[in-house]
């Protein structure tokens, strides 16, 4: 067995073959832990109702708020384009 192991070829082949499951290990834990990443990355619309509650507490103003409003309802419309296209065909349906 150890001859068998000895020659150049074989080395070459259980090389690539290490090499390569090293390579199939690597996409896939990375593919989960960015897969993990993206769930937990909050819409905008959580990012509101934090500054809702903020604001409630009292500690941004009502013009801090509606200007904050302002930027995450831009995001929240460029987040849901399904959201608008299924509201214009129920009012062309209307």
């Amino acid at each position: 067995m150890s001859e068998l192991l000895a020659t150049p070829a074989t080395r070459i082949v259980l090389s690539v073959a290490i090499l390569i499951i090293l390579i199939l290990l690597s996409w896939y834990g990375l593919t989960n832990f960015r897969g993990r990443i993206d769930e937990d990355i909050p819409q905008a619309n959580d990012h509101l109702d934090n500054f809702r509650e903020i604001r409630s507490k009292g500690d941004i103003s009502e013009v801090e708020f509606r200007n904050i409003k302002t930027v995450l309802g831009e995001q929240l419309h460029q987040e849901s384009p399904d959201l608008d296209d299924s509201k214009e065909d129920a009012d062309s349906v209307n």
